[in-house]
Order: structure tokens, then sequence, then C-alpha cells
């Protein structure tokens, strides 16, 4: 009975000729089915059936990438997860370029992230003032942003999380498989 009543409701709000945008977010208006322009907050007029606005959040999101295992140039191993304080620049792109531009943002900087300290002095990444690897950060963090720009995203700070350096991959799996064995 309350699927009903939600389809119902759901139905009657379609027919309603105004949608509101809140603060946090902007509106990208459609008129059968073509993007038209990009609106921001307030209460909008649309044409019911033949005009539809998406809701983005243009407020900055927390992403964080999954636990990544590079090999840098002097063979050490680098353990580390990421994570990207990420805002929608262009609404437009950012829903019209790309499908889930969050989970995109998310892979795309897993991958230049390895990449670029693959490629990476190491004295910079195990630099012990932080200095070297501040910069080596904000290089990065450029580096991605220059691949985000076609999607209307860009990452606003970046940080690396469970960095662990010279660990090696077998040992870690090993350590978790003894531990689950003792339990």
């Amino acid at each position: 009975m309350a699927e009903l009543l939600r389809l119902i409701l759901d139905f009657l709000k379609e027919l309603t000729p105004f949608r509101i945008i809140w603060s946090w977010q902007v509106g990208l208006y459609y008129f059968a089915g073509r993007y038209q322009w990009t609106t921001g907050p307030g209460l909008k007029l649309v044409i019911p059936w033949l005009c539809e606005v998406r809701f983005v959040s243009v407020v900055p999101e927390i992403e964080t990438t999954p636990l990544q295992t590079v090999t840098l140039r002097d063979g050490k191993t680098l353990t580390y997860s990421a994570s990207l304080t990420l805002k929608v620049t262009d609404a437009a792109k950012a829903w019209n370029n790309v499908g889930h531009y969050s989970e995109t943002a998310v892979e795309l900087a897993s991958g230049v992230i390895s990449s670029m300290l693959a490629e990476e002095d190491p004295v910079r990444i195990t630099d012990p003032s932080r200095s070297k690897r501040a910069n080596m950060l904000d290089d990065i963090r450029e580096e991605i942003n220059g691949e985000l720009s076609n999607y209307g995203l860009t990452v606003l700070a970046l940080r690396l999380n469970n960095f662990a350096l010279g660990v090696p991959t077998l040992r870690l799996l090993m350590d978790k498989s003894v531990l689950e064995a003792k339990h």
C-alpha cells in the first residue's frame, strides 16, 4: 500500500509545473531530452513531461581510493590509499560528459597517482621533512585536475592515507592469513 501511495505522489509531483533547486545545487534544464542551460537555486518553472530539471550538488565531496600497491623506481613497494576533496565546477560537463562522475574521478585519480608515484624519485616520496612530498602531491593534484577538467570536476585537496613504504604485498597477505588462522 505504501508503494502505491508513493507512486501516486511521484506521479502528481511530475504534474506540477515547478521544481525547487536548493542552495547547494544547480539545475540542468532539459527540453525534450536536450540540454538547454544551467540555472542556480530557487523555484523554477517547467513544462511537465516536456521539460526536466536534473539536480547536481556543487558542494565539495570527500572521495577515497581503494588501497593501492605501486612498485617504485628503486624496486621498493609503496602501499597507499588517497582521499580527494572533489568539487563540481561545471555541472553540465559532469552530468553530460561522463556517467557517474564521482566514481570516474576516483578511478582516474587512482591511475594518475599510481603512475606518477611509480615514476617519481623515491627520495621525494620518503622525504622526512615532508616538503618534497607536499610539492609532489601538488604536482599530482594538478595532473589529476588537467584530466578531470573534461568532466567539469576539480580536486581541491589530495591526501595520501595508509602510506606504507617497503612492505611486501605477499607479506601483507601472509600476515592476514596467519591472524585469521589464530582466531
